[in-house]
């Protein structure tokens, strides 16, 4: 059975409905021009990141409803794995913002990298589970928050938590509403091929499932589309949609280097 094999056919759609599409968008000094361009480009969620909340959040946001495009809080600490009551006070202070602003955000796309944390290799499983713990613990007390996580695609590491093992990333998508897998390679086979099990798992829990590519120069050439450019990537892009459900998306890293992409 080859790599496509394994997935089932998009889901019937309606035809006026919009493929997800989704973008990074790391840094909200950027103009206005990089949301119209992104409009252009399909997108229909970005994912932004702040480190406070103001008049201008308010602003780009609603910029980006009149878009038709949803806006995600885009924030994380490896830190917050360890001190989770840092995170909630996070958490408040987006409630806060939402309760007082009249362009709100529709939820939040944490990129938390339990990776990052310098003793990872020496405590790789006990950071796993408390990595599962604050994504089970931060849904229980926040449950009416649409809430997102981005997990790397070598996350097969089985842990025990709460009596079950099973693979980290298992228990990820059964605590988030949704999440982006950062599937970054540079052909539809290899994409497909690095995100199988967690498609497969998504698929089997009725989740929906976003996967990553990214478009940067500074990283290894198989994983990047920054050496092809945006025609290639377009197309690669679509190959990989008709092997999902429709109700999976693509998310671009990040608004920055996607747009600086050649032709």
């Amino acid at each position: 059975m080859g790599i496509l094999g394994f997935l089932l056919f998009p889901s019937i759609k309606d035809k006026n409905e919009k493929p997800i599409l989704g973008v990074w968008w790391w840094d909200n000094r950027l103009d206005l021009s990089y949301l119209e361009w992104a409009s252009e480009q399909g997108v229909t969620e970005i994912y932004y990141y702040t480190s406070s909340f103001s008049e201008k959040t308010n602003t780009f946001i609603g910029e980006a409803h009149q878009k038709n495009i949803e806006v995600y809080w885009l924030t994380g600490e490896y830190q917050w794995i360890d001190h989770i009551e840092d995170l909630q006070l996070q958490i408040e202070e987006f409630l806060t913002y939402q309760n007082t602003y009249p362009n709100t955000f529709n939820g939040i796309h944490f990129d938390i990298e339990p990776h990052q944390n310098p003793d990872f290799e020496t405590f790789k499983q006990d950071i796993l589970i408390q990595f599962v713990q604050l994504a089970h613990t931060i849904k229980q007390k926040y449950p009416t928050i649409t809430i997102a996580y981005d997990l790397p695609i070598w996350m097969e590491d089985e842990i025990t938590y709460l009596g079950v093992t099973k693979p980290t990333y298992q228990f990820m998508i059964d605590y988030a509403d949704r999440v982006t897998l950062m599937s970054y390679r540079d052909t539809a086979e290899s994409i497909l091929s690095a995100a199988q099990n967690e498609i497969q798992y998504a698929i089997s829990q009725g989740k929906s499932l976003n996967l990553g590519v990214e478009t940067q120069g500074n990283v290894e050439d198989e994983i990047t589309f920054y050496e092809e450019g945006k025609t290639y990537m377009n197309q690669i892009l679509q190959e990989v949609r008709e092997s999902v459900p429709f109700s999976f998306g693509i998310a671009i890293h990040h608004i920055k280097s996607w747009y600086s992409l050649i032709s």
